[in-house]
């Protein structure tokens, strides 16, 4: 770092002094062979950390790689990273197969809004996942039809639940049996309000 930096001050050390020669020289012929010399000067300055580089450059690369190999490392335990990192991984991986059921059923059904929420787990080591449950809720788009209200309870012995009333329900669950591979019985449709 202390070299990028030295060479920073240098270059702009140098442009500062060529800019002060070039105002201060004299508007004749002798303009031109200034010109060109500073820009030899220039250049010169540009090249020589490349020149440094390629001249001592193993030796310095190997005891750069050897000053980091011997940097003292930090108390952390691998294995608590190691499981931090699978935890986050394993959520990533839920929620795109989520946003991808979205976008799919948005596709195949697109008078309906859906919200995934998926229960599972990923194992990348064999690239699988493993789906517990699938909730999706349903909205239909437009205007839905007013549900027959009952006053009297008496004549209403039965309550019609929210999973009843999803348009489309047998197709969405038989479309995620098949695109999933999973049974029928983790699957839940359910309509949003």
């Amino acid at each position: 770092m202390e070299e990028i930096k030295g060479f920073v001050i240098t270059l702009v050390t140098m442009l500062i002094l060529i800019s002060a020669i070039e105002l201060i020289s004299p508007d004749n012929g002798m303009k031109k062979y200034i010109r060109f010399v500073l820009g030899s000067i220039l250049i010169a300055v540009m090249i020589s950390p490349l020149i440094k580089l390629i001249g001592k450059g193993e030796e310095e690369l190997t005891s750069t790689i050897n000053n980091y190999i011997s940097m003292p490392k930090e108390d952390v335990s691998v294995s608590s990273t190691f499981e931090s990192n699978k935890d986050n991984r394993n959520k990533v991986v839920m929620k795109n197969i989520e946003d991808n059921l979205n976008r799919l059923l948005k596709e195949k059904y697109s008078d309906s809004e859906f919200k995934v929420k998926i229960q599972g787990e990923v194992d990348m080591d064999n690239i699988e996942y493993s789906i517990y449950k699938i909730d999706v809720g349903v909205k239909d788009k437009g205007i839905l039809k007013v549900e027959q209200i009952i006053i009297n309870e008496e004549e209403s012995t039965e309550v019609s639940s929210n999973s009843e009333n999803v348009k489309n329900k047998k197709e969405i669950i038989e479309y995620l049996k098949e695109t999933l591979k999973i049974s029928e019985d983790k699957i839940l449709v359910y309509r949003l309000n």
